[in-house]
């Protein structure tokens, strides 16, 4: 079995053969839709093939280049080929292309405690089970979309399990930016994204001491994802016009501060993903900002530096971050501000170093 990429055109020979067949008019997309998510970066289809053809095929909602999650929006075994192991064989080849790659990539199963009867539980326990045989893993979040009940499964990569710092909130909020790209919202529809959609977390039973604790920590989380999160489209959007994308300008930031830093040593300090470091670093080098020199003591290590370009950009990037933090932090005291860095700077053990 293989796994292949599938293009525009070819998306669009599927459509009325297997996806109209397969899917239900009220769950389809129009294909006029499709075809403007799939042009805009925002929808990706793979076919799985072997000596007979083309066997499945999945459809994949993405928030845009470098997406940090993926949704498959449809799955579906040919006819002809069901019953005979090929979902699982998809499954697997899915999980090994996730191998070395800083995505997460969810599904939805509707939710066994919302079946209407004993036969529909029966089928959506045996979904969920199967899905857990192929190495999928249940996550906390769930979600209701057009009135339909679904628990959020993660398929990990086939390497090394679930990727580390993928919280079940930081999933949630991934979940409801790929439904903002799924739930059509032009001029002609009815309805707000709010009235057909919402993503919430389920709370795991625990004793009042461990629910007043998971509170806590619940809470933190919530915060600091949020954040994360707001600095994060902060500086997207300040950055858009140099074509800046991600951690990007944290690594020229890092070889500001550190000429001569490896890919290896931006990955270990900034605890990102080493194919993370290498694709923002090709980047900034092919915008003009970093270039490479070999390791003279290790030729198998590239020393990183700013060009002009990019040491024009460093104290640009500060004063974004700078104003960032200004706004962030404009209702607190400059004593609040104080206790504030300190306990955060407690919490990741920095103060002992």
């Amino acid at each position: 079995m293989e796994l292949r990429a599938l293009s525009l055109e070819q998306t669009k020979e599927i459509y009325r053969p297997c996806l109209a067949r397969d899917f239900p008019p009220d769950e389809l997309m129009p294909w006029e839709w499709m075809e403007r998510l799939i042009q805009e970066g925002k929808q990706a289809s793979v076919g799985f093939y072997d000596e007979n053809g083309m066997a499945a095929y999945a459809v994949f909602i993405l928030e845009g280049e470098d997406s940090p999650a993926a949704l498959i929006n449809y799955f579906a075994v040919q006819p002809e080929r069901r019953g005979q192991g090929v979902g699982s064989q998809c499954l697997e080849l899915l999980r090994q292309a996730l191998n070395g790659k800083d995505v997460s990539l969810l599904f939805e199963v509707e939710s066994p405690e919302c079946a209407r009867d004993q036969a529909e539980l029966a089928v959506r326990r045996r979904r969920v089970n199967f899905y857990h045989r192929c190495g999928a893993v249940m996550t906390r979040v769930d979600s209701v979309l057009f009135g339909v009940d679904y628990h959020i499964m993660l398929l990990p990569p086939a390497e090394g399990g679930a990727q580390p710092g993928k919280s079940d909130e930081e999933l949630a909020a991934a979940l409801e930016r790929l439904y903002h790209v799924v739930v059509y919202q032009g001029p002609e529809a009815d309805f707000t994204f709010e009235q057909v959609c919402g993503v919430t977390l389920r709370e795991p039973p625990a004793p009042q001491a461990k629910q007043e604790a998971g509170k806590f920590s619940r809470e933190l989380g919530r915060a600091l994802t949020f954040l994360f999160r707001n600095r994060k489209k902060f500086m997207g959007e300040k950055l858009r016009e140099y074509e800046f994308t991600g951690a990007m300008y944290m690594i020229l930031l890092h070889v500001h501060r550190h000429p001569g830093a490896s890919q290896d040593s931006i990955a270990n300090h900034m605890y990102l993903e080493k194919c993370t470091v290498t694709r923002r670093t090709k980047k900034l080098e092919e915008l003009g900002c970093l270039y490479r020199e070999t390791d003279p003591s290790d030729r198998r290590q590239n020393k990183l530096y700013l060009t002009e370009k990019g040491e024009s950009l460093a104290p640009v990037i500060w004063g974004y971050l700078t104003q960032w933090g200004e706004e962030a932090t404009a209702g607190l005291t400059a004593a609040e501000k104080d206790t504030l860095l300190r306990l955060l700077t407690k919490m990741t053990g920095q103060d002992k170093r």
